[in-house]
């Protein structure tokens, strides 16, 4: 579940007698699901917690390693702590204020993901970079639906990436053609954490559906 000496060091002085470790995987508003080796559960913060907490970065977000304390007679379980965070994407909150929301912790790469034609948006994904880099997050550039387009514009796009951060690597590829599929899977490593950024319709779910039926 991505859990290393890193984030062993950091949990240790968090961790009270009767609490255990688990990773948060997903939050609606303020109700989270957490995960450890054996089973997910609902979980809540607990009152000392909530009361501590100074700002709302400091809240559990997805891909969080909270401290935990199980009830045996069932019902949530509570949130003590959250580990300190080796990476993380968050965004700007709307408006004048200098909140910041949480998207994501943990995270060892970044997919951003762009479709080839009309969505491409190299402002779009400048700022998916500059995301990235404030977290200190790995980013790779998926450049999805290839086949829709000429040789020379993908050649183009794959220029425009590299002005934009030329550290980034790229990957061009087609869920129709197959082209880059088998270079993307190769990219996943057992025990990391991925996730993929990008707008509705660039083909984040089908890549999704594509490694899982491939992994089955």
């Amino acid at each position: 579940m991505g859990f290393d000496g890193w984030f062993e060091q950091r949990a240790a002085p968090l961790l009270q007698p009767g609490h255990s470790l688990a990773r948060v995987t997903a939050v609606d508003r303020g109700a989270f699901i957490v995960r450890n080796r054996d089973a997910e559960t609902c979980a809540e913060l607990a009152g000392r917690f909530r009361f501590a907490v100074r700002s709302t970065v400091d809240l559990p977000c997805v891909g969080d390693w909270v401290c935990v304390q199980r009830h045996a007679s069932g019902g949530p379980a509570v949130i003590h702590g959250v580990v300190p965070r080796k990476t993380f994407l968050r965004r700007k909150c709307p408006g004048r204020t200098a909140d910041f929301q949480m998207i994501a912790a943990n995270i060892d790469a970044a997919f951003i993901v762009q479709a080839c034609g009309s969505d491409f948006n190299p402002a779009r994904l400048d700022r998916y970079l500059v995301m990235a880099a404030g977290g200190a997050v790995e980013p790779w550039i998926l450049l999805t639906k290839t086949d829709l387009i000429p040789s020379g514009e993908l050649d183009q796009a794959i220029g425009l990436v590299r002005c934009a951060c030329a550290s980034a690597r790229v990957l061009a590829l087609s869920n129709t053609t197959g082209i880059g599929l088998d270079e993307f899977r190769a990219l996943l490593v057992p025990g990391e954490t991925y996730c993929l950024l990008g707008s509705s319709g660039v083909g984040k779910t089908t890549l999704i559906n594509c490694h899982v039926l491939t992994s089955v």
